[in-house]
């Protein structure tokens, strides 16, 4: 998981990576050695193949919030 956040990174502060074409992308995460998930999801465009690298968690809405609007003060 460590060499995918940092290919994250290294992609996310190299321009022509960040705006590399899909081909482009997946043709250098497979030099640089990624992992099968993280190079899956580029190339397919579903960020859902992360899910195996990184671990499912579902995450739910929380039950109440709490705002503070200036009309409910008065």
């Amino acid at each position: 998981m460590l060499d995918t956040l940092e290919m994250l990174e290294a992609i996310g502060s190299d321009a022509s990576l960040r705006y590399a074409s899909t081909a482009e992308l997946t043709t250098v995460l497979e030099r640089g050695k990624a992992s099968e998930a993280f190079t899956a999801a580029v190339a397919s465009g579903d960020a859902t193949r992360l899910d195996e690298e990184f671990g499912h968690r579902k995450m739910y809405q929380p039950q109440a919030s709490q705002t503070f609007l200036s009309s409910e003060l008065g």
